[in-house]
């Protein structure tokens, strides 16, 4: 029943545009309503003692938000009614590049939209209303309402767990993930988000609404009249091998309008572009495929799978096979951009809400209609919807489905251009106030040419008269492989309930359906009405589910003849490797008004610092702790591609890889006659001998037994040296490197004052065991391998040891997270000018200023000059023509990177600035200069003199620039 929880059921969506400022130059392609509030961004209120609205209450679009970007698809999420991005001038972030930030697009917008008819309206304009992109806005106007972070595994968010410990007043039964992560106390308990089902390697969660004054203030072709819903979205996306190449989005839409609303569609218009951004017009020479990647393919049923369901005595098994169905549709550029855009790029639908009689939902998940065409196109000829009568109209029509099949019919356009396309899902009939609906889709990318692809559906017909088999397929059409991977993984393996889950798995052999009616609606008798099977009336309360085989097949509601008893469906199941612990050049954590920050920048040094969070968090499948090691990488000489929102995967290099010794105390031995220490003996391959030491010399053969001389002053790379570890160390194999958590950094305490630890399995146990969390600066790693002025990035992902092997989360950054060493400061008058001259030459590779990045919208120069040697403490520094005009003033605390980095709520919930000042710790001495004169114009070329006023007095220089 729609509104119920419907173990085995799926969930439903629906999506459209927003107008706002767009990138290139490109039209939106929907004709949408445009936020008033996107013209300008809005900055932040003083606090005045009572709780005000902040940047993070409203729409995340602004600058750098929240990015899927621990996949291959680095994806801009938001909570405004669209995902990607079509603000490319309010912020830098990816729409959808692939792989990692490429800086190739492959997706414009994909929207929210949902539509409905109020049985109660007594006007007819207001009776059918789509509520579609600006839209839809955060809830409400409070710091709650914004965007969350998680992951699986996350403290709270352990899915399929009662993490809080409550129960049910009514059954007894534990509550379990019965708090949507929102900021918001969900079930009326007095906490917030203590218990929530998070996925993936990254998730985002938000709450939005189609009725809130922001919503009502747009105002675009025609009035907006809200079908009053609150939308809960959550995206995420897998760091793991085999799911990388498709990020995920669920929707549940809840009726708040105070009755009943009925024949609700949900569409999911996209404008899915691919090419390059630093080529102009990428979007227009693209291709659709309606057809890929659709399909049904039938699978062997593995014998240890609950869906096998053997027969007793003699093991037969009811359901030996099984069918997985793909729905999606396709755009690919037509040649490939010489293979810069070497993917397809898919909208995949996974699930939906669905009622196997078919009369309250659509009896299986499945497009309801579909239209694609060039952007332009008027909705008369088959183009875009302008109004809210022709968005309903398009999303109830069943235009370009095969109504036996269920899939898209419709053919591929005979021209290459901006493809545009709708598709939707209905009707969901009859949804109580209070009642919901829900829909996951997906954004998939993987290898294919356009003039393969034109292949698939003849392909798709010799599969199904058994001339090529699935693997054949695959081979052929990656895409298609990464698709089916991913419907897959959505729809799960079925599991033995686990505590609190026993009135939600079948009591009845072949029952896929549970039904339970509202609290203090009147018991009712419901049948199954099977072919050659007499109906069985049972009765539905508002106490517990009655279970139903509504789709009269057995190998749905799996059932275990030896237990007698039926199992859970666990959606989404995927390996998990150690969340990436929290670093101190993440963005959300490197800035200057951190009061807890271990401040990443030195003079010609980076110290890396983070903390033990991938320890402490246990598998989410088995609960034990199962960490492994750490992998520093870096990412150096980094120039900003067109189009890039941060390093690509080609610019990583590893630095080190961490492993924990945690087999026993220590490793060392003592003498049995002195009692001194001894150390094993280990081959080091690049050990780093301590300074003084650098030289193979004889003398120092003895100090250094794996030393040999190579016999020209030179010494092998290799050695045999003794290393100490102690429980808790980390160890690099390859260079020897040691390192040792800090103990003088206390836990972190929760709101008593106690260190907080976190509980699971002992690996390869059944007891728990506990582990004390401790905050970033736990372990520190020295990186002198740098220039002061240059931009670095790191990121330190963790591994496990399930699998027989070990499973690393994926290497990722972005631009707001990179971190520049600066020299230190001097006192006295020493200040001097790098460059100087500054060469401004068109091509960057040229200019004597190495550290030039390629300019992009909020960095239009993409270069600077750095003063050096600052003194101490405050100052001013004041630049001026050689005629005495004024061309700039700098100061101390003025910030340096505040146009990618927006405010941020510090662990003990304050809202800090979250960008770097110029003098961004005690003993930070450089300041930068972007060129741009207090005018807001670029300079010339010329001499320009500088005066620097500090408690060292004052001093004056110049420098020049030839432009």
């Amino acid at each position: 029943m729609i509104g119920s929880h419907t173990p085995g059921a799926l969930a439903s969506l629906l999506l459209v545009l927003v107008v706002a400022p767009m990138a290139h130059g490109k039209a939106n392609p929907f004709e949408a309503q445009a936020p008033k509030d996107l013209e300008t961004r809005v900055q932040p209120q003083g606090a005045t003692g009572g709780r005000v609205a902040t940047p993070s209450a409203i729409p995340d679009i602004f600058g750098p938000g929240a990015v899927l970007n621990v996949g291959n698809i680095q994806m801009k999420i938001t909570n405004n009614g669209f995902n990607g991005n079509p603000v490319t001038n309010l912020s830098s972030d990816p729409g959808a590049q692939w792989p990692g930030a490429s800086g190739v697009e492959y997706l414009f917008v994909q929207v929210l939209a949902v539509g409905g008819v109020n049985p109660t309206a007594t006007n007819p304009s207001a009776a059918r209303r789509v509520s579609s992109g600006g839209e839809w806005r955060p809830a409400t106007a409070d710091p709650e309402d914004r965007m969350y972070r998680a992951y699986d595994g996350i403290v709270n968010g352990t899915r399929l767990t009662n993490d809080d410990s409550d129960f049910d007043i009514f059954t007894g039964e534990p509550n379990v993930d019965e708090d949507f992560l929102d900021g918001r106390d969900n079930d009326g308990d007095g906490r917030i988000d203590e218990d929530y089902a998070a996925l993936g390697q990254q998730m985002y969660s938000c709450v939005m609404r189609d009725d809130t004054p922001a919503a009502l203030a747009n105002v675009g072709n025609e009035v907006h009249v809200p079908v009053v819903l609150e939308c809960r979205q959550v995206a995420w996306a897998y760091s793991v091998p085999g799911f990388q190449n498709f990020n995920v989005i669920e929707y549940t839409i809840y009726n708040r309008s105070g009755h009943t609303l009925d024949s609700m569609y949900f569409g999911f218009p996209a404008d899915v572009d691919a090419g390059p951004l630093n080529q102009s017009g990428y979007w227009t020479d693209d291709f659709d495929l309606p057809y890929f990647p659709q399909g049904e393919f039938t699978i062997p049923v593995e014998q240890d799978d609950p869906r096998y369901q053997a027969t007793l005595p003699d093991g037969v098994p009811v359901c030996p096979e099984r069918k997985i169905r793909i729905n999606g549709h396709s755009v690919v550029d037509d040649e490939g951009d010489e293979g810069r855009t070497p993917g397809v790029v898919s909208l995949l639908l996974f699930g939906h809400t669905v009622d196997p009689l078919g009369i309250r939902a659509p009896r299986r998940v499945g497009f309801r209609s579909f239209r694609s065409y060039v952007s332009g196109t008027p909705y008369i000829s088959n183009g875009a919807p302008s109004l809210d009568q022709q968005r309903f109209e398009l999303m109830s029509s069943e235009q370009n489905i095969d109504p036996e099949t269920g899939f898209i019919t419709a053919e591929p356009g005979d021209m290459k251009g901006d493809y545009v396309a709708w598709v939707s899902v209905g009707p969901f009939l009859k949804v109580p106030d209070g009642g919901s609906i829900e829909a996951t889709i997906g954004i998939a990318i993987d290898l294919g040419a356009h003039t393969d692809l034109l292949d698939y559906p003849a392909d798709y017909v010799r599969y199904q008269a058994g001339l090529i088999t699935v693997e054949d397929l695959f081979d052929k059409y990656p895409a298609l492989e990464n698709a089916f991977s991913a419907q897959l993984a959505y729809e799960g393996v079925y599991e033995p309930p686990r505590a609190g889950f026993t009135e939600l798995v079948p009591d009845c052999h072949g029952c896929e359906t549970g039904v339970k009616l509202p609290k203090g609606e009147t018991p009712t008798l419901m049948s199954e009405l099977c072919p050659e099977r007499e109906p069985l009336p049972k009765l539905v309360t508002d106490n517990a589910y009655t279970w139903f085989d509504f789709d009269c097949d057995p190998c749905t509601g799996v059932w275990n003849a030896i237990t007698d008893r039926g199992y859970y469906l666990r959606h989404w199941n995927a390996e998990s490797p150690p969340p990436a612990p929290n670093v101190n050049v993440a963005s959300t954590y490197n800035y200057t008004d951190n009061p807890n920050r271990v401040a990443a920048a030195g003079d010609n040094v980076i110290t890396l610092a983070w903390d033990n969070i991938a320890e402490n968090t246990p598998d989410p499948k088995v609960g034990d702790f199962d960490f492994r090691s750490y992998r520093i990488w870096k990412v150096a000489g980094w120039r900003r591609p067109v189009g890039a929102a941060g390093p690509n995967d080609e610019d990583w290099a590893l630095l080190s890889e961490l492993r924990l010794f945690d087999y026993t105390d220590s490793n060392f031995t003592r003498d049995a006659v002195t009692g001194a220490r001894k150390c094993p003996q280990l081959f080091v391959p690049n050990y780093e001998y301590p300074a003084g030491h650098e030289h193979c010399a004889p003398q120092n053969a003895g100090v250094y037994p794996g030393r040999v001389s190579l016999g020209y002053g030179g010494c092998r790379d290799t050695a045999t040296v003794g290393i100490c570890l102690y429980r808790g160390d980390l160890w690099d194999r390859q260079s020897g490197q040691i390192v040792r958590p800090d103990t003088t950094v206390g836990c972190v305490r929760d709101d008593f004052g106690a260190c907080v630890q976190d509980s699971g399995l002992a690996q390869g146990e059944q007891f728990f065991i506990k582990k004390t969390r401790y905050p970033v600066g736990r372990y520190r790693y020295v990186d002198r391998e740098v220039k002061n002025g240059f931009v670095y990035f790191y990121s330190i992902t963790a591994g496990d040891s399930s699998g027989g092997g070990e499973l690393f989360g994926r290497r990722s950054a972005v631009e707001a997270d990179g971190v520049v060493p600066q020299v230190s400061t001097r006192p006295g008058k020493g200040v001097w000018v790098v460059p100087n001259p500054y060469r401004g030459f068109r091509n960057i590779s040229e200019r004597s200023s190495a550290w030039d990045l390629t300019p992009n919208a909020t960095d239009p120069t993409g270069t600077h000059i750095d003063f050096l040697g600052m003194p101490p403490g405050r100052w001013k520094i004041r630049i001026y023509t050689v005629s005495g005009d004024l061309v700039v003033e700098l100061h101390d605390d003025d910030p340096v990177n505040d146009a990618v980095r927006g405010p941020v709520t510090d662990p003990q919930g304050n809202l800090q600035q979250g960008f770097n000042r110029q003098q961004d710790t005690p003993n930070d001495g450089q300041a930068r200069w972007n060129l741009i004169s207090r005018n807001g114009q670029d300079i010339v070329s010329g001499i320009y003199l500088f005066v620097v006023e500090s408690g060292e007095g004052q001093q004056r220089g110049k420098f020049v620039v030839v432009r």
